[in-house]
């Protein structure tokens, strides 16, 4: 089998697994037996509110920063580029 054919061949394997051989991102209730993801339920069963066995995950970087600092340093490097850009300016000329 070519290098293309596995490399093929695995994906397929990855997108048509099911929710039981990708235990990382899946739990079990033990309430109902019913598989969900607990990243995107806040670590507990939609259906009966049971903690996951895990709990939840850690949510990403951006979903924890508050963001109106970004727009604080944005606000700060403008407002730093536009002071060089009239300095540069005034002693050109």
């Amino acid at each position: 089998m070519s290098t293309v054919g596995r490399t093929v061949s695995g994906a397929a394997g990855r997108l048509l697994a099911r929710p039981r051989e990708r235990g990382d991102e899946y739990a079990l209730c033990p309430e109902d037996g019913y598989w969900f993801r607990p990243a995107y339920t806040a670590g507990k069963c939609p259906l009966c509110a049971a903690v996951a066995p895990g709990g939840a995950p850690p949510p990403p970087l951006l979903a924890r920063m508050d963001r109106s600092w970004l727009g604080v340093a944005a606000f700060a490097l403008v407002s730093l580029c536009m002071s060089a850009l009239v300095l540069f300016m005034y002693f050109k000329g």
